[in-house]
């Protein structure tokens, strides 16, 4: 009997311990990924800049910190005796010598209703937000492995270029007996350029068509969407938009908007590139402000099997009385 109960004990804390020590589980940590320099400009160097590749979680992650460049022979321009100091950066991503194509900009492009008709829309190359090159600066690009789906499974070698091609000045302002106005010098000087190549192991992807066929707001005791985006003037309903979240805690494709209304009443396609055959997503219904905060009306997450429902899937969640949405069987595209 004693030994049963020693016994007993000791499986006790046995799982005690195991369950302690999952619970002190560390969160995963970036990897870092090994590159390669193919070439760069003598100014990108150790001194000035440091470029570091990580991954973690499907999730490819470039970080460009560069130091103060105070004595770069940054173009002058006499006239107004104007250091042209500010430049951006551009990143693009090649695989066996051509640039990547992607439809990742091209969902990434509805958000905040802004349109980029040019040809490189489709292209996997980034450009930075300008920068002050005198004083400390850092560029950081989460980059999900669903966006190289026209690349095969497996490993695979990637070029990266990052360079840059035009300087900026300061604004001046000129004023004129019939206005006034801002303008910038600019002169077209490249002096950081590099190229890098390194390794990463693309997953398997897999390509979903989303439909999305409309939304009601709910009208009741709990929610009226009556007068919630009020003016100097009036108030009227709200302008709605509905969101993609892929992974749920990411923001993927959103629609445009709709004003003053209680129902979505458009049409919606997107293309979904994700891991997982049953993987999960997230749903936003927001309303549209102009000068504040967008409202969230409600948020769904769940997996992606439950929206697969012919002809469409209608479901209800937060201030939404229901939405219909329906979502192709999913095939490999790589």
């Amino acid at each position: 009997m004693k030994f049963i109960i020693r016994f007993f004990i000791l499986i006790c804390v046995f799982s005690l311990s195991a369950c302690f020590s999952h619970y002190k589980e560390k969160p995963r940590l970036p990897k870092a990924v090994d590159y390669t320099v193919i070439s760069r400009t003598p100014v990108f160097n150790k001194k000035n800049t440091t470029l570091t590749i990580d991954s973690l979680n499907n999730l490819l992650i470039i970080k460009l910190a560069l130091n103060s460049m105070r004595d770069l022979p940054f173009p002058i321009n006499l006239k107004d005796k104007d250091t042209l100091n500010y430049t951006a950066f551009n990143f693009d991503f090649y695989a066996n010598g051509k640039i990547i194509l992607s439809d990742y900009k091209k969902n990434k492009n509805s958000f905040r209703w802004q349109t980029d008709s040019s040809e490189t829309i489709n292209q996997l190359a980034f450009v930075s937000d300008t920068l002050y090159m005198p004083v400390l600066n850092e560029i950081v690009y989460e980059i999900p492995f669903h966006v190289f789906h026209n690349l095969k499974q497996g490993n695979q070698t990637i070029e990266l270029r990052i360079w840059q091609n035009t300087f900026k000045g300061t604004g001046h302002e000129v004023v004129t007996k019939y206005n006034k106005y801002n303008y910038c010098n600019y002169a077209t000087k490249c002096i950081l350029d590099a190229r890098v190549k390194f390794d990463i192991t693309i997953p398997t992807i897999y390509k979903s068509t989303i439909y999305g066929f409309g939304l009601q707001l709910k009208n009741d005791s709990t929610f009226s969407p009556a007068g919630m985006d009020n003016t100097l003037w009036n108030s009227s309903y709200p302008d709605i938009y509905w969101t993609l979240y892929y992974p749920t805690d990411k923001f993927y494709a959103q629609t445009d908007y709709q004003k003053s209304t209680d129902a979505y009443k458009d049409s919606d396609t997107f293309e979904l590139y994700h891991y997982y055959l049953n993987d999960s997503l997230g749903i936003g219904v927001f309303d549209h402000d102009d000068l504040s905060r967008d409202d969230g009306l409600g948020y769904w997450t769940g997996p992606i099997d439950f929206l697969r429902r012919e002809p469409r899937r209608r479901f209800g969640f937060g201030n939404i009385a229901w939405f219909d949405i329906n979502i192709e069987k999913a095939k490999v595209v790589n």
